[in-house]
């Protein structure tokens, strides 16, 4: 009897960098750190040729598009391939969706979970509207290079050790991160919840505790580019709820991205809206997003809007499935948690 295979990919931004900081001399490096960490039981698979190749903004970036949907396509298609996981988001990967059928998915017996997030955005919604895909927004562990360093910097809950020696600190916890990273997927994918909670704070409307939800959506500049596209049915909030993250961008940027789902009247039917975490630097911009949205959001507009800082481009992050039953739970001191059957996630016969 075969394993179930956990695929890694890298099909947006180059690894390189990432594995130098781990200290990783090949690709194989991080392929076996990644088969110690979720053991035997999964066999850990990818093409290292593709995580960590040569990357220039000015020769377009990478000049592996075919190859990169092809490594998708095949593991899509592979039943015994259970889990794909990607590695970095970054660039580069939302032009190669046309050289990916997706309908191979219509041909599995078994589910697949795929986890990424950013530049993944795309991939995490479409997977998850297949009846045996599903879709986690969720990092890929590259981010932690980021994620951990910008805690440790400005973060109010961040140990004294980590505010007086930000990049210090971040080395010295970004492989054991990685390792929880892929332990808490390993656990997902047998039906284990899932320590990573979305906690989240009402802005406006109301939100029912035991309210069931779905949810499509993901990183804001990204996710406007299928507005409008053979993939707009992906994303399109039609009864469900629309979530929004971004980071590192100016606010008229966004204002436009925004327009784009005004124009193609995506408030009309969204059900509510959970906004991630939006920040510049050191600038938390939710309360700029928020205004933002009252000038989107059109008049009987009545839905509840909520904002949370655990799904983003933020650490500690969260896992977000799509297109599957979410509840809210209100808390004693009012904020929101959101929960779903742990099953939802697992992969495993």
């Amino acid at each position: 009897m075969h394993k179930p295979k956990l695929h890694l990919i890298a099909p947006a931004g180059s690894c390189d960098k990432f594995f130098k900081r781990l200290k990783f001399e090949t690709d194989d490096g991080f392929v076996n750190f990644v088969q110690r960490t979720v053991g035997d039981a999964w066999e850990v698979t990818a093409d290292t040729s593709l995580l960590a190749p040569n990357e220039a903004d000015e020769l377009a970036g990478r000049s592996d598009d075919l190859q990169r949907a092809t490594d998708i396509q095949n593991a899509l298609a592979d039943p015994n391939v259970r889990a794909i996981v990607t590695i970095r988001g970054g660039a580069w990967f939302t032009r190669i969706l046309p050289h990916i059928d997706f309908d191979v998915l219509l041909n599995r017996k078994s589910p697949v979970a795929f986890f990424g997030f950013s530049e993944l955005t795309p991939m995490a919604n479409i997977v998850a509207a297949y009846k045996m895909g599903i879709g986690l927004y969720d990092m890929g562990p590259a981010f932690l290079a980021y994620g951990l360093l910008r805690y440790a910097s400005h973060h109010p809950d961040a140990p004294a050790e980590a505010r007086d020696h930000p990049p210090d600190w971040t080395r010295k916890n970004l492989l054991p991160e990685c390792e929880n990273f892929f332990r808490d997927v390993v656990n997902m994918l047998a039906g284990e919840p899932t320590a990573r909670t979305i906690h989240a704070d009402l802005l406006m409307g109301d939100a029912p505790s035991g309210s069931q939800v779905q949810m499509v959506g993901g990183n804001l500049t990204v996710l406007s580019t299928m507005v409008g596209s053979r993939y707009d049915h992906f994303v399109r909030p039609k009864g469900h709820w629309l979530m929004l993250e971004d980071f590192n961008d100016k606010i008229e940027r966004y204002d436009r991205f925004l327009s784009h789902f005004t124009l193609a009247n995506y408030w009309d039917e969204c059900a509510g809206i959970l906004l991630g975490d939006f920040h510049w630097g050191e600038t938390d911009q939710r309360d700029a997003m928020l205004a933002l949205l009252k000038f989107h959001l059109p008049s009987f507009w009545n839905n509840p809007v909520l904002a949370t800082t655990d799904v983003g481009h933020t650490w500690p992050l969260s896992p977000l499935p799509l297109h599957v039953p979410l509840y809210w739970r209100r808390e004693e001191d009012g904020r929101f948690a959101l929960e779903w059957d742990a099953k939802t996630t697992a992969v495993l016969d």
